[in-house]
């Protein structure tokens, strides 16, 4: 199914807004695949990056929400003020066009070396932004922090462990969206996407457990009598 004869909505002009906003999100996240076999690689790259900043808004609201009337006294718990969470959420479109860019140069490394057929670093982040709708899965919801304070232990307990096992549902599948997205992107197969998505999510945990074995050493020597 080619672009030009059945465009994804974010990019059709006789969808109105915020239904093609709607519609992309929903596309993307329940048919990846098809999705992205209907992306447009070499047009403007300012409907992605627009697409990817209405959603973090949306996720900084949510946060900002829960963080204000969320029904486990989220605020109180954290500790943060009312100042301060306004703060993070006004720098959010800065933040996360930051993300953006780090992650994408990262993981376009990866495309470099396993992609024979490769598109340009315009056709990663376009992945990037398009896959990040999946994060308001968990957005919607009030976030377990704080779940002590509600009444009934047995209740936030239970409500813990769900909101959990959703959250890493939602990881798990934003990175299969991320492969889908970078097979179609640089017109490779499933084995060298899964290895452009997970290679650089390696490499990140092994320099974090290296870096977490030289502090250990660091303080463990530090504490050694002279």
């Amino acid at each position: 199914m080619s672009y030009a004869a059945n465009p994804v909505a974010w990019d059709d002009d006789s969808v109105p807004f915020p239904a093609n906003l709607g519609l992309t999100w929903w596309d993307c996240l329940t048919s990846p695949d098809r999705f992205f076999s209907r992306l447009s690689w070499e047009g403007s790259f300012a409907r992605p990056i627009l697409y990817y900043l209405i959603v973090a808004i949306l996720g900084g609201m949510l946060s900002l929400f829960w963080f204000v009337w969320g029904p486990w006294g989220a605020a109180s718990q954290l500790g943060l003020k009312l100042e301060w969470q306004l703060l993070i959420f006004f720098l959010t479109p800065f933040a996360v066009l930051l993300v953006l860019g780090l992650a994408t140069s990262i993981q376009h490394l990866f495309v470099l070396m396993l992609a024979p057929e490769r598109r340009g670093f315009g056709a990663t982040a376009t992945v990037f932004c398009y896959s990040s709708g999946v994060g308001l899965l968990t957005a919607v919801l009030p976030p377990a922090i704080g779940f002590g304070a509600a009444p009934g232990g047995l209740f936030g307990s239970f409500y813990l462990v769900v909101y959990s096992m959703l959250a890493l549902s939602v990881q798990f599948w934003y990175v299969a969206v991320l492969v889908f997205g970078m097979r179609r992107a640089h017109s490779t197969t499933t084995g060298r996407a899964l290895a452009i998505v997970l290679l650089p999510i390696g490499v990140g945990f092994a320099l974090a457990l290296g870096l977490a074995i030289v502090a250990a050493a660091l303080i463990a020597l530090s504490e050694l009598p002279v």
